[in-house]
């Protein structure tokens, strides 16, 4: 009797594990790519002193330097998913064997925010999504692809190759820098601006993986429609019918500018 009664909890119990086994699986985060996201620092900081003008810049020591934003899964003509497992929160000492990598390729370029605020809000916001495939299941995973992928796929030096180089002055075409990408690439990438003072300043270059980590067009992404510029599709937000300016760091024109204050100052002692 104690044998069948002990018979039926086992397979009760086999019953609720399956049960739970499959309710994980079922919600399971769902996407199709992921979205490799680089920022260009100048840009970033010309936002963020324009949002408030006491703002200042953490900015990378090497000026041509694009920093990463993140890894972002996303489902097909959507957005997300995101802030996949709320308990995973970032922890600081799974990221201390490249953090010094870190700061230097994944900056925070908003000063006075929290050193880690960049890294815990991609890591709890993406990361936790991005963590269902093995090669991205740890922070030091994912935060290690990243630093990996900006390495492999520099986009200052994809840019330069095309001629086209931070400037104050020129402003290039949204066709050209797609064009750059895409030739070298093989693939759609979404070029990303920021209006400011009714100017497109560059603000970022994104280019897609499939989820066994091989390049893929982005197109389809986070809602964005492509737009026809002459004959050629493009996935952008930019307006098409303005150049766009790739700007230098906004220290070195500040840099100059002191310079040029003090030497005028001295000049007419």
């Amino acid at each position: 009797m104690i044998n069948a009664v002990l018979r039926t909890l086992f397979i009760i119990c086999l019953g609720i594990t399956y049960v739970q086994l499959r309710e994980i699986k079922t919600t399971e985060p769902q996407w199709d790519l992921l979205i490799f996201t680089q920022s260009w620092p100048a840009t970033v900081c010309i936002e963020w002193k324009e949002h408030d003008h006491t703002h200042t810049c953490n900015l990378p020591s090497n000026k041509d330097s694009w920093t990463i934003h993140g890894i972002w899964p996303t489902k097909l003509g959507t957005i997300g998913p995101a802030f996949c497992n709320r308990t995973w929160h970032f922890d600081p000492e799974q990221v201390r064997p490249i953090e010094k990598n870190l700061e230097q390729l994944w900056t925070n370029v908003e000063s006075g925010t929290s050193t880690y605020a960049l890294w815990s809000h991609e890591w709890n916001k993406h990361g936790t999504c991005a963590a269902v495939l093995e090669p991205l299941n740890s922070e030091l995973k994912y935060f290690s692809m990243g630093l990996n992928w900006s390495q492999k796929f520099m986009v200052h030096n994809i840019l330069q190759a095309s001629g086209i180089v931070p400037s104050n002055t020129n402003e290039y075409s949204v066709l050209d820098m797609y064009n750059s990408i895409k030739n070298k690439l093989g693939v759609n990438p979404v070029i990303e601006c920021r209006k400011e003072k009714s100017k497109n300043y560059l603000g970022e270059i994104r280019i897609c993986f499939s989820k066994t980590l091989d390049l893929h067009d982005c197109d389809g992404v986070l809602n964005l429609k492509a737009k026809m510029y002459e004959g050629k599709s493009i996935l952008t937000n930019c307006d098409t019918s303005q150049g766009v300016l790739y700007p230098h760091y906004p220290s070195n024109t500040y840099v100059n500018l002191y310079k040029l204050a003090m030497w005028l100052q001295w000049f007419t002692i």
